[in-house]
């Protein structure tokens, strides 16, 4: 049965009855996609050009990421789930359902933002009123989420994302209800404890495969995935996406066959997860051991006083 996707938007009306139907889903379905709408990076290094922010070292990136996060608030958060043979949830109804949750944190009238973000999350249909007004207090969020059975660092599920170090940095502050962690290291650490070691980032792990660049619209597209619900820069849009693109990739790139026939290489997986893009610690500090890191953090973070905190706004 061919059933169409539908999008749940979450408002704090119905926050509660969709975090039970998510609940019961969570006892068949164990990989989750998550994506995130926010007011764009409003903070860069004043001496790095904004599209070299991406060459940036990882414990460099992190500290954009970390002030960025700090200092601006989520808008949406898309959830989706699927079992291992790729299907939604669908309750016994023709349909199958992701979810969409609208936060009322983000007030566009007075909250810092990138303009150029705004307008382009507005042009794609998000009602910056109507969150502020009937959208989900991201406390109330939190307690769901941490009651929900989803997280913890002996956690059975598999967590997808795009190029999710902002996404898992908004999910987290949401979470922990304060600041996020000093240095990369401390939130690596933390993304451990929150997700398990299961997390993978789509972003990362095409860099490993021979024919992809871009975004998400476009890894998708070579892969041959097509949106099947809302549009680009949607977050329940935007995670369902995700999550079709990456069981795509497994197929494509990542079985290997043995003689109980084909099957995802084990080796080549774990070399993947727990690592975000642009916040890849193996490639900084592989050759380092433990007193050699705390000598490094100490030396960059004299850096960050001296050079990096002289911040350009983005217009």
């Amino acid at each position: 049965m061919n059933r169409a996707v539908v999008v749940r938007e979450v408002w704090k009306e119905n926050l509660v009855e969709e975090f039970e139907l998510i609940k019961l889903a969570l006892m068949s379905y164990r990989m989750v996609s998550i994506d995130t709408e926010f007011p764009g990076s409003v903070y860069r290094p004043a001496n790095v050009d904004k599209h070299d922010l991406g060459k940036l070292p990882p414990i460099w990136n992190y500290q954009v990421i970390k002030d960025n996060v700090n200092s601006t608030n989520i808008i949406q958060l898309g959830l989706a789930l699927c079992d291992d043979k790729g299907s939604l949830p669908h309750f016994s109804t023709g349909c199958q359902y992701v979810w969409e949750f609208n936060f009322n944190s983000f007030d566009v009238y007075n909250d810092l933002q990138n303009p150029e973000s705004i307008e382009l999350l507005e042009r794609q249909g998000i009602d910056f009123d109507k969150n502020l007004k009937e959208g989900i207090d991201s406390a109330d969020f939190a307690a769901l989420m941490l009651e929900s059975g989803l997280l913890g660092n002996h956690s059975t599920f598999t967590w997808v994302t795009f190029h999710g170090d902002y996404d898992i940095a908004h999910l987290m502050k949401i979470l922990i209800r304060q600041s996020l962690p000093y240095d990369l290291m401390r939130f690596m650490n933390l993304v451990q404890r929150i997700f398990g070691k299961r997390i993978f980032d789509l972003k990362h792990m095409v860099k490993f495969c021979d024919g992809f660049y871009g975004g998400l619209e476009k890894v998708a597209n070579t892969l041959g995935v097509q949106r099947l619900a809302g549009k680009s820069h949607q977050a329940g849009s935007d995670t369902l996406l995700t999550l079709q693109t990456f069981r795509k990739l497994l197929d494509v790139h990542f079985k290997e066959n043995n003689n109980g026939g084909p099957r995802y290489s084990g080796h080549l997986l774990t070399r993947m997860q727990c690592v975000l893009h642009g916040l890849e610690l193996n490639g900084c500090f592989h050759q380092f051991n433990n007193a050699g890191l705390k000598i490094i953090t100490r030396g960059f973070h004299r850096l960050n006083l001296n050079l990096y905190r002289q911040y350009a706004i983005c217009n």
